[in-house]
């Protein structure tokens, strides 16, 4: 199985943190990101967010770049976490005026979306959360989102369109907790509001700062049908780092990769990287490297008996054997 890679335009410029304001590298514009992206073996599209990546004004302009470099437009995200109006939270906020903002921000990623035929739109409750205890009533902020989502998914179906929207499940940052912050949380939700085109993006990394075992999460969305979209990178489970998958634990690589061709996901990788102070393209050139070499030995495992050794659920160091070979022979 060749897996389709699909890259996050926001890891392509000058990066910033809260120790360094003025970042670590050079800016670089929209155009001129997707012009890299294009240039990068295997990877065939593109994520980016309405209105700070794409808006009205140069729409045309990524259109031209896209057909000329062959990409899609995989993801298109409404960017409502960015303006100090949603400090507090956007499509769950207590102020009504800022939800509806919010919502409006979401429809406009959807118009956009449209144009390009976008399959996916990730919501991420960024900022809709609490850094104190009792700060937020999590029971009216639930019914405030569940309002909003349905909302945004009534306006996707009056007008017809494909796109599917996904909730990314993250526990912490940028607020101390952010609402449904686990995997399975975020799917209790998605079954709530029970649409075919309301589902999930699995972030591996914001799994893993979850402390969730990520072979676990992709098996239990997957097992519901929700799986619409994924989040590559890697972290030490300590922080959101975004380096490229694979670099933390590679078998750990392996093993969501496992899992997503024994179940037959279709969909897209997308890669979430955040190289504050190294090249985007090499973090972006590694992480296909890394992928491509974790599917080979994918392919291997399931030349050699992966398959049955698993569904025996007895013997560990036989699988840990079968991997490790496996990385050797695809090396």
């Amino acid at each position: 199985m060749k897996n389709k890679i699909c890259m996050g335009i926001w890891g392509m410029t000058n990066l910033r943190d809260r120790f360094n304001v003025n970042g670590f590298g050079e800016e670089m514009s929209v155009i001129d990101r997707i012009k890299a992206i294009g240039k990068t073996e295997d990877v065939d599209g593109i994520e980016l967010h309405v209105p700070t990546e794409i808006d009205d004004k140069n729409a045309h302009e990524i259109e031209k770049v896209l057909q000329d470099y062959k990409l899609q437009m995989v993801q298109l995200c409404g960017h409502t976490w960015t303006e100090k109006r949603y400090k507090f939270g956007a499509l769950g906020d207590t102020d009504p005026k800022v939800r509806a903002a919010a919502v409006e921000r979401v429809k406009w990623a959807l118009d956009m979306g449209a144009r390009f035929n976008v399959p996916i739109s990730v919501l991420w409750p960024a900022t809709d959360g609490n850094d104190f205890p009792l700060q937020t009533d999590y029971v009216a902020l639930y019914n405030r989102y569940v309002d909003s989502v349905r909302q945004i998914l009534d306006y996707l179906h009056k007008n017809k369109y494909k796109t599917k929207v996904c909730i990314e499940p993250k526990p912490f940052e940028p607020r101390s907790w952010i609402m449904m912050g686990t995997t399975a949380a975020a799917l209790s939700i998605v079954q709530e509001v029970n649409d075919p085109n309301f589902g999930m993006n699995i972030d591996v990394g914001h799994s893993l700062i979850a402390k969730e075992n990520v072979e676990d999460m992709f098996s239990l969305v997957l097992r519901a049908k929700k799986l619409f979209h994924t989040h590559f990178d890697d972290n030490d489970q300590q922080a959101d780092c975004d380096i490229p998958p694979g670099c933390a634990n590679f078998i750990r690589l392996v093993s969501i990769l496992y899992v997503l061709d024994q179940e037959g996901f279709d969909g897209w990788f997308g890669l979430d990287l955040f190289p504050y102070r190294d090249d985007p393209i090499d973090y972006m050139k590694l992480s296909v490297e890394n992928l491509r070499l974790g599917q080979a030995v994918v392919d291997l495992m399931n030349k050699k008996g992966a398959k049955k050794l698993r569904a025996k659920g007895t013997d560990g160091p036989a699988m840990s054997r079968l991997i490790r070979d496996c990385i050797r022979e695809a090396s």
